[in-house]
């Protein structure tokens, strides 16, 4: 019996719904069961250009199955182990019990292909033929699916296949057998060379991400690389009246996601911010597209970067201290899932409990103004971070007092008064460096305020700053000075 692999198990939950557990041989037809046989026959039914619908209701392509060796058995080995696991039961019966149906299915329809052909419909006249249709609704889904099926048998590539269903689909619209092309058309969004025709080739698996996410939102907007077809779909789900390939496209996302290859690139930085951006796009304002499997192979992406010798390496690759602690604070911005930030938050206590932490970081020849600026951007970072308030308030404060024993040693008052020019020069340059967010608010702001104050009320000062500006200029000059200290709290 064929052994489960690690993606089988990971599927299995999902896969395996009520609806998908065959006890009879007319559940093999059924939209759970065919949900189930296009998970586990993926490289069958694409190497055809089929979907699991046209499998299951024609002779033709069940006869395909049983000459590809051990396909089919392969696949109904890994289902009935996987359904007995779920269900508690044995195994080996379970195996004996799904061939039974599946024979006895395939029987029927075979029988069926020989004595009553499935008639030839057109997309015009298909509405007219179900609704001639008689017997049990079993009796007319069956009817109406062989119909579909011998419909679509002349289309051999995708685009073709989702065109002729995106017109049957306008045409059925708001009628019972709507259902039946809308539950192929979302079997066609499950297929990966379906995706490439109809959104077109993608560089990146980035691109395709971002194409499903925005279409399973509603957002998808249409480009002259993607098929006409796919403006009606993107509608179709929008709209509401396409819940089965709204399903399909979730699929698809998280399908892509499982997939080995980066998103947008192999170096780990790119990566990393990639994940992230990939994961506000998938964030709906209350739950994440995919829930939490997509959320599971997007902190596993991550993971694979965001480890101790990566994020080791990460940091050596930065020869300022400074800027070490600034990049592992971006990066707690970035960090997706609760396993990347615990790794993290390892880091952030080691380099923050370093006793010398101080001295480190204001150690080195570089100038002043931007260290002081990478200071100020850890200490935003500190307070905008996921980290407890405890630690917050911990980290904070040796943030700032680094930041004011680089103030102190390196004399950046000083030299801004010292330097030429009258005191709106000195007001200007201060408010420049403010602008730029190079202080720290607390003590180190407050310092700046204070040196500020001295030199507004310097009596020069107003001179100095309005020249020979009268009128209008004067009325504007000194509205922007009010608006631009009164951002950083002082009023004049």
């Amino acid at each position: 019996m064929a052994t489960p692999t690690k993606d089988d198990l990971e599927t299995a939950p999902e896969a395996l719904l009520e609806g998908a557990y065959c006890t009879r041989f007319e559940d093999f037809f059924s939209p759970g069961s065919r949900d189930l046989i296009g998970r586990f026959l993926t490289n069958f039914t694409e190497s055809l250009v089929i979907t699991p619908t046209e499998l299951v209701f024609s002779s033709k392509y069940q006869k395909r199955l049983s000459d590809a060796g051990r396909t089919m058995m392969n696949a109904v080995d890994k289902i009935a182990t996987l359904q007995a696991k779920t269900k508690g039961e044995s195994a080996a019966q379970r195996l004996r019990d799904l061939n039974t149906l599946i024979s006895a299915g395939m029987k029927k329809v075979w029988d069926d292909d020989k004595d009553r052909p499935p008639p030839s419909v057109t997309p015009e006249g298909f509405s007219a033929y179900c609704a001639g249709l008689k017997g049990s609704p079993s009796d007319k889904d069956y009817a109406a699916n062989r119909a579909l099926t011998e419909l679509l048998f002349s289309h051999k590539v995708w685009k073709d296949k989702v065109s002729v269903l995106v017109k049957l689909f306008e045409n059925t619209k708001g009628k019972d057998e709507n259902r039946y092309i809308e539950q192929a058309l979302s079997e066609c969004l499950k297929s990966d060379p379906a995706l490439d025709q109809m959104l077109g080739l993608c560089e990146t698996l980035e691109e395709r991400c971002n194409d499903l996410a925005d279409l399973w939102k509603g957002e998808w907007k249409q480009r002259d690389t993607a098929h006409s077809a796919m403006e009606a779909i993107a509608a179709m789900i929008s709209d509401g009246s396409a819940p089965n390939c709204k399903a399909s496209v979730e699929y698809s996302l998280l399908r892509t996601l499982a997939s080995k290859m980066p998103l947008r690139s192999a170096e780990p930085e790119i990566e990393i911010s990639t994940l992230f951006d990939l994961f506000k796009r998938m964030w709906t304002g209350t739950t994440l597209i995919g829930g939490a499997k997509a959320l599971t192979s997007l902190e596993r992406r991550q993971a694979r970067h965001l480890n101790k010798e990566g994020v080791t390496d990460l940091l050596r690759e930065r020869k300022v201290v400074a800027d070490r602690y600034a990049f592992l604070m971006q990066l707690s911005t970035v960090a997706v899932g609760q396993g990347n930030r615990a790794t993290l938050k390892t880091f952030i206590e080691h380099y923050f409990g370093d006793k010398d932490f101080v001295p480190r970081v204001v150690a080195g020849q570089e100038p002043p103004v931007p260290k002081l600026q990478t200071l100020a951007g850890i200490h935003r970072a500190i307070k905008a971070s996921w980290l407890p308030d405890g630690d917050k308030a911990a980290f904070a404060a040796q943030v700032e007092l680094a930041q004011a024993h680089l103030l102190k040693n390196s004399r950046l008052f000083e030299q801004i008064d010292k330097k030429g020019g009258g005191p709106a020069q000195k007001v200007l340059t201060l408010l420049d460096l403010c602008r730029k967010g190079t202080f720290i608010d607390g003590s180190n702001m407050d310092a700046v305020r204070q040196l500020l104050n001295t030199y507004l009320r310097d009596g020069g000062f107003l001179t100095d700053y309005l020249g020979s500006a009268s009128g209008e200029e004067r009325d504007r000059k000194m509205l922007l000075l009010t608006k631009t200290l009164a951002s950083i709290g002082i009023t004049v």
